[in-house]
């Protein structure tokens, strides 16, 4: 009984404090933080077509078709199976997948989380944050000279 009243207490401090730890979504945007891994970025233009994004995913999100010059024809990836491991991002060498913030995206059935390489290349940063920037940690904080927070990815 005791214990029931202790974590009532408790409870109710929390409750009539005043701060709220919701956030009124959609209203109000949450903050994500800068290493969050959201639906993924494809730029075609960087692109050499290594295929190493697709043979390193662990569960075959990403599927490449190339044609006999060994140019890429088609670019699909699966967001709705996709683990955001991150893999794909960093075994490209051109940076030409990238995760977003962005985690708004939905789908009535599963086809229509497949998304193809130029519906990955218009796919909108959050809040306009480019993630390849956002990520790069200040390089001097690791030794000690510059200012900032160290990431340490």
């Amino acid at each position: 009984m005791i214990g029931i009243l202790k974590g009532m207490a408790t409870t109710m401090k929390h409750a009539l404090d005043g701060k709220t730890f919701t956030v009124e979504y959609p209203e109000t945007a949450p903050e994500v933080s800068p290493r969050f891994r959201g639906v993924h970025k494809y730029s075609q233009e960087r692109c050499i077509w290594c295929r190493q994004c697709e043979n390193v995913c662990p569960n075959d999100t990403i599927q490449i078709v190339q044609d006999d010059q060994r140019n890429g024809e088609q670019y699909n990836l699966h967001v709705g199976q996709c683990i955001y491991c991150r893999l794909c991002e960093e075994v490209c060498p051109t940076d030409a997948i990238v995760l977003t913030q962005n985690f708004e995206f939905v789908g009535d059935t599963k086809d229509d989380l497949a998304y193809n390489k130029e519906e990955l290349k218009n796919v909108p940063w959050y809040k306009d944050i480019d993630p390849l920037e956002s990520r790069e940690p200040d390089r001097g904080s690791w030794v000690g000279e510059g200012e900032g927070e160290v990431d340490y990815q």
